[in-house]
């Protein structure tokens, strides 16, 4: 009987309940601080997987990336599209990661960096012949191998694009 007596006590009631309160407060506070948000998005997907990949331990497989260069000519050649306009395919007016020479280039594993360091030294190039030296030099570094017929046709795609740029 004491117990139930104890129990109906409104002054007992109130410190359980402020125990239960306390109790409940430090587990609250101890729980894990990490939050799992759930993004949605084709963005956050990628990058959802890192995350559990790095909590698991294992090696990081980093998303597929476009060059921002090639992100920028299909925004640009679908909003010319959108207006009804044909974008061109001479430098000058489109971005040169779409220009002949370029795709030509890329297409044998030339890196984007090295391409538009070519096409940036063709502009400044006065003749044909320093044209195609360029190329010759470009041929020679090891990232880009261009021999017998892909090096002609690349110095061809080379002189047409320096032709392009000036207008004749």
């Amino acid at each position: 009987m004491q117990i139930l007596d104890l129990l109906t006590d409104p002054l007992v009631l109130i410190i359980i309940a402020w125990i239960v309160a306390v109790v409940a407060a430090g587990v609250w506070i101890r729980r894990p601080k990490t939050k799992v948000v759930k993004v949605k998005g084709p963005l956050m997907k990628p990058i959802g997987k890192m995350i559990v990949d790095i909590e698991r331990g294992k090696d990081l497989t980093p998303p597929p990336t476009k060059p921002r260069q090639e992100i920028i000519t299909e925004l640009f050649t679908s909003k010319m599209n959108a207006i009804g306009l044909e974008p061109s395919l001479d430098s000058g007016y489109i971005p040169v990661s779409h220009t002949p020479l370029a795709r030509f280039l890329k297409d044998r594993g030339v890196a984007d960096d090295t391409v538009s360091a070519i096409i940036a030294g063709l502009m400044e190039e006065d003749t044909e012949e320093a044209v195609r030296e360029i190329i010759d030099a470009t041929a020679e570094s090891p990232e880009v191998n261009l021999v017998g017929s892909e090096l002609e046709k690349a110095k061809q795609l080379a002189v047409d694009e320096w032709r392009n740029m000036r207008g004749q």
